[in-house]
């Protein structure tokens, strides 16, 4: 026996590969963003080191993961009939894992044309005297209020309106700050992300650490948020947990991998975090 971690799509064809090492004390539903997902080369995710750590404590628990890296929330609402509702309906769940909001955040700052997302043009502007200038508070506010705090709630209702999983508690991944830096996953393909963003909005190297210590303090924030008046909604504290990586450095560095994602001493440290939640 053992702990186990497979891929929804693999489960749905081969549950055997999964089942035959049970029988398991506990089963998870894992759903969110890259934090979650494990298909990306090299990068690791938590629930594969929380299957780790399972086994180490001689704990046999199973966790189906239906993530996807790049998830955002209202990619996971538009899926959630064909793929999360699905889940929800194959079987209880001792918790759902969940991993949203980062991804918003950070497309949000990105994607746009300079200016028209969550950071201002600051190309020709004076220097401000804190980086957390360059946010936008009002398309903070409606990033928050019109997109992200929604969608959450479609899915706790989601979870809340299934019969077999009425009860089922939601863990929420409050991430960790990074370091803005160039530092991809993959060079030219995938990211870097805040460092792409920052530079599109021509914000001065020297304001990115407040910069990105107060947009990570506006995720934790909301992420926080959700937890409050509703039923079994659990925030895990992952936050201020990882060796920060070094300015300028474009490798791995600290506990992180490459510019948002930990490396395998730092996934080890979430995982220690999130076990002090989930069910024994």
């Amino acid at each position: 026996m053992a702990s186990v971690v497979i891929t929804g799509n693999r489960y749905r064809t081969k549950p055997e590969e999964a089942d035959k090492f049970g029988p398991f004390s506990h089963t998870f539903l894992a759903e969110g963003d890259s934090w979650m997902d494990a298909s990306a080369w090299r990068q690791g995710s938590l629930p594969e080191f929380l299957a780790r750590a399972y086994n180490t404590q001689g704990r046999t628990n199973l966790i189906i993961n239906i993530s996807t890296s790049g998830h955002t929330l209202t990619r996971i609402v538009d899926m959630m009939n064909d793929d999360f509702v699905w889940w929800l309906r194959q079987s209880a769940y001792d918790g759902i894992l969940l991993s949203v909001g980062g991804n918003d955040f950070i497309d949000a700052a990105r994607d746009p044309s300079p200016g028209k997302g969550l950071l201002h043009d600051m190309r020709g502007q004076p220097l401000p005297q804190n980086g957390y200038d360059c946010v936008s508070q009002a398309a903070l506010k409606r990033l928050v209020d019109d997109y992200l705090n929604p969608n959450f709630e479609a899915i706790y209702r989601a979870v809340r309106r299934n019969r077999t999983n009425a009860l089922a508690p939601i863990f929420l991944n409050c991430y960790d700050t990074p370091t803005a830096r160039d530092a991809p996953a993959v060079r030219n393909i995938s990211g870097p992300w805040l460092f792409a963003a920052y530079t599109k909005n021509g914000i001065a190297p020297s304001l990115w650490p407040n910069l990105t210590r107060g947009l990570f303090s506006d995720i934790q924030r909301t992420i926080k948020a959700w937890a409050v008046g509703r039923t079994a909604v659990v925030v895990v504290p992952t936050t201020g947990l990882l060796q920060p990586a070094a300015g300028g450095e474009t490798a791995q560095s600290g506990d992180w991998i490459n510019e948002i994602h930990p490396n395998k001493s730092g996934w080890r440290k979430q995982a220690a975090a999130w076990l002090q939640c989930l069910p024994a």
